[in-house]
């Protein structure tokens, strides 16, 4: 396994223990230490990214948004209408 593949499966498997601990933050909105745990795992797959694209290009998969809550302000499906609009 190449440097690229190695780094790119830490990368991942950050962002899988970040999706997670996303799921169960949603059911579990006061658990400190996992929320703590999640803000840890972000900070190592972002870190880890920087990484990877200093060394090898763009990933083009990032977020510009890190809040846990995001989702909540994007429009539901049923809110946008067929030309794309609210």
């Amino acid at each position: 396994m190449s440097e690229q593949e190695r780094l790119m499966r830490r990368i991942n498997a950050y962002r899988f223990a970040s999706w997670e601990l996303h799921i169960f933050l949603d059911t579990h909105p006061g658990d400190c230490k996992a929320a703590k745990q999640l803000e840890e795992y972000r900070r190592m797959a972002d870190d880890l990214t920087a990484q990877y694209e200093a060394a090898y290009g763009p990933m083009n998969q990032s977020s510009s948004n890190t809040s846990r809550w995001a989702w909540i302000a994007d429009p539901w499906p049923w809110d946008v209408n067929e030309g794309g609009t609210k």
